[in-house]
């Protein structure tokens, strides 16, 4: 098991879950007075079963579909690239957010957490590296976003959340960095380059 743990790899996923990306519904959450911890962990298992799924089923949907890895490549990594830079350039401000607790878990876990950037680079990792790699670094990844909201919680009263924005941002750059090498091993596998 140890020697399948990939510390990048696991780093990869987590900075694209970006749970900090996540921490201004909760702040909004808080004001509401709601249970941030519960929220968080509900929107953490949810985000975490449709990676899953996505891991156990991903790879077959190549054939399915008729689609070549390098396409969804440059296609993930295109969407990776706009989150990036949402991310990146994300305000602050949450303006509004849904009213019940189920509905804000539901929020949290997609799009903010498991979407479509997640999704594709999910699928793609799967394919290159099998199910039996990417799933326990999933599994760790998913364990860091739980810590780091069940951290929040705990200290939501004393967090600056300008801090928290700008921390997300530099997530961002990273996921744009991602994104980056995502289209650019997709466009060398279309046009036959070396890699």
């Amino acid at each position: 098991m140890l020697d399948i743990i990939s510390i990048p790899l696991i780093l990869q996923i987590f900075v694209l879950i970006n749970p900090l990306s996540s921490l201004p519904v909760l702040v909004a959450a808080y004001s509401k007075q709601m249970k941030v911890k519960d929220i968080a962990l509900r929107a953490t298992m949810i985000a975490f079963a449709l990676a899953v799924t996505i891991i156990l089923i991903g790879p077959f949907l190549f054939d399915i579909f008729n689609v070549s890895v390098p396409s969804f490549r440059v296609a993930g990594g295109i969407i990776l690239l706009m989150l990036g830079i949402s991310t990146a350039r994300k305000s602050d401000d949450m303006k509004s957010s849904p009213d019940t607790a189920e509905a804000l878990s539901s929020l949290i876990a997609t799009p903010l957490l498991t979407g479509p950037a997640t999704i594709s680079f999910l699928t793609i990792k799967t394919y290159e590296l099998g199910i039996l790699t990417i799933l326990p670094n999933t599994v760790v990844a998913f364990i860091l976003v739980g810590a780091v909201f069940t951290i929040f919680a705990a200290l939501i009263p004393r967090i600056n959340t300008k801090i928290v924005g700008i921390a997300s941002r530099i997530l961002g750059l990273f996921l744009t960095a991602v994104a980056i090498e995502m289209i650019s091993a997709g466009v060398k596998g279309l046009f036959g380059l070396a890699s």
